[in-house]
């Protein structure tokens, strides 16, 4: 009789890992882009239900990165960018003049990056593929969802014009994010028909739900996309650098508006004006600025002109002045330098992925919400994913070894 090779027992603090690996991927990615459609806070709850249950399959993988491990991501030049960035926004705190209402978002907002970045640094070291499929099957089916919904709700009656109270135009803009680590996961198997369904459908279903600002971006990160494959790391470094000089230039574009005659300025202009005019009664405050919330409650207090800019960059540099956008600047190109340096497969997607967000950002008037941040954190965790994900495009073959008792797997 043969010597049939018998399955060793498992052990089971690393079945309980992968367990409850699964568990979070599928509330993350599966749950938590399908529930915000009919309703809009479920992603506050589910965010922090699905990354504490990530950081507990971490702490029972055997695989679990170690403390010295994180404090070297921690010592990176881009950590100490976020560092800085994060550290002169709560300082600001010490001179805005809305009192309670920005500590609460600051301290809300601190919270969510530092969950994001402990369930993204403290991931197993490699991906299982049955979990990678849980992202583009997630984003798949978020995607036919809010079409449909969209469509029913374009027949039924209006939708709320407030971003803030719209659920399928925030699901729509969170889609635009979700898209690009999907198709990554799919890439990463070499599943290009698929990737370009999902894709399709995707961004059909952002246009059904008027996501604003959505398609501009998503045409953005298609350009970038195309253009940095087979030379990502030459394409990541000239984002770096643009988009650096967007966030630090930024200001140059309104002073020119508001030194031309305002009577002659067409009406999208507007905005841009404004933003000038307030540039040249600020004085000292361009520089240190005017504290972390300052432009969101001042907008929300008729504090500011009706057409004041919603844009981030208006954001960082009324609330934080020039130290605030050399922090900001400094972020987001190292995110370009570093993602150009990433798996050649992956980095085109991932720069996509965060030329769209930043162009989202910075067309307005998404990133002065705290469920922006909050999907732009599951968004991270999704890259973080897939970054860790198997190269194998195919499933292992199966050679049975009959002399020696056992099976074989190539």
């Amino acid at each position: 009789m043969s010597n049939v090779s018998r399955r060793t027992i498992d052990d089971p603090a690393a079945e309980a890992a992968r367990l409850l690996a699964r568990l979070s991927i599928m509330l993350l990615f599966i749950i938590s882009q399908l529930a915000p459609i009919l309703t809009r806070q479920t992603v506050y709850i589910l965010l922090p239900i699905g990354a504490a249950l990530l950081l507990l399959s971490a702490s029972l993988a055997p695989e679990t990165r170690r403390l010295r491990e994180i404090a070297v991501l921690a010592l990176t030049p881009t950590a100490f960018a976020a560092f800085f960035f994060v550290g002169w926004t709560g300082l600001s705190l010490a001179w805005t003049p809305f009192g309670a209402g920005p500590a609460e978002r600051f301290a809300k907002s601190v919270a969510t990056l530092a969950l994001v970045a402990a369930a993204c640094a403290l991931l197993p070291a490699r991906t299982k593929t049955s979990n990678l499929n849980l992202l583009p099957i997630g984003t798949a089916a978020a995607a036919a969802a809010l079409a449909a919904v969209a469509l029913v709700s374009a027949s039924g009656g209006g939708q709320p014009v407030d971003l803030d109270s719209n659920a399928l135009q925030r699901a729509g803009l969170g889609l635009a994010l979700a898209i690009w680590p999907a198709l990554g996961a799919l890439a990463l198997r070499g599943r290009w028909v698929s990737a370009a369904v999902v894709a399709l459908v995707s961004v059909a279903a952002c246009l059904l739900a008027r996501a604003p600002n959505a398609l501009p971006a998503l045409i953005v990160g298609a350009l970038v996309l195309t253009l940095s494959f087979g030379k990502a790391r030459r394409a990541g470094s000239l984002l770096a650098i643009t988009a650096a000089g967007l966030i630090l230039l930024a200001p140059l574009a309104p002073i020119l508006m508001h030194l031309a005659a305002p009577e002659r300025l067409p009406a999208f202009a507007a905005p841009l004006e404004t933003w000038g005019r307030i540039i040249a009664s600020d004085g000292p405050r361009l520089f240190i600025g005017h504290g972390f919330g300052a432009a969101v409650f001042g907008v929300a207090g008729h504090y500011l002109y009706p057409d004041t800019p919603r844009s981030l960059l208006f954001q960082v540099w009324f609330d934080l002045g020039i130290l605030g956008a050399f922090g900001l600047a400094a972020v987001v190109a190292r995110a370009f330098y570093v993602i150009g340096r990433t798996r050649p497969v992956l980095a085109p997607f991932l720069l996509g992925g965060l030329a769209t967000g930043l162009t989202i950002c910075v067309l307005g008037p998404a990133a002065e919400q705290l469920w922006w941040l909050t999907l732009a954190g599951l968004d991270a965790i999704a890259f973080a994913l897939v970054l860790k994900g198997q190269f194998r495009t195919r499933r292992p073959r199966v050679e049975p070894n009959w002399g020696m008792g056992r099976i074989v797997v190539r």
